[in-house]
């Protein structure tokens, strides 16, 4: 039986055809699961981000309506106490005009 050198030679090649295919289509595996693994945490981090900012303005919206509530608080402090001021301004009046009408 004599060796073959050209079947050899096609034998060879075939392999490393093969090998290179193989290859090549593992790094077009990884680098795909890469790119969608890339997309995931993308995605993740801007539905983190938007939530995050949902929740700034959420918190925001709180701290406006109690500031409003607190400031309403206040005019309504104020004018209670005007109110009463103008109370003993009015009970004041009357008595320094029934002390005027009685001279």
């Amino acid at each position: 039986m004599k060796f073959d050198l050209s079947f050899a030679g096609f034998v060879l090649s075939l392999i490393v055809a093969a090998s290179g295919w193989f290859f090549r289509w593992n790094d077009k595996q990884k680098f795909e699961r890469q790119q969608a693994t890339q997309k995931a945490v993308a995605a993740a981090e801007k539905a983190l981000n938007e939530e995050r900012d949902f929740n700034h303005l959420r918190n925001n919206q709180v701290q406006i309506s109690q500031g409003i509530a607190t400031g309403f608080d206040e005019i309504e402090r104020r004018l209670d106490h005007l109110r009463e001021l103008l109370t003993e301004i009015k009970a004041y009046l009357i008595r320094n005009q029934r002390s005027t009408h009685e001279e």
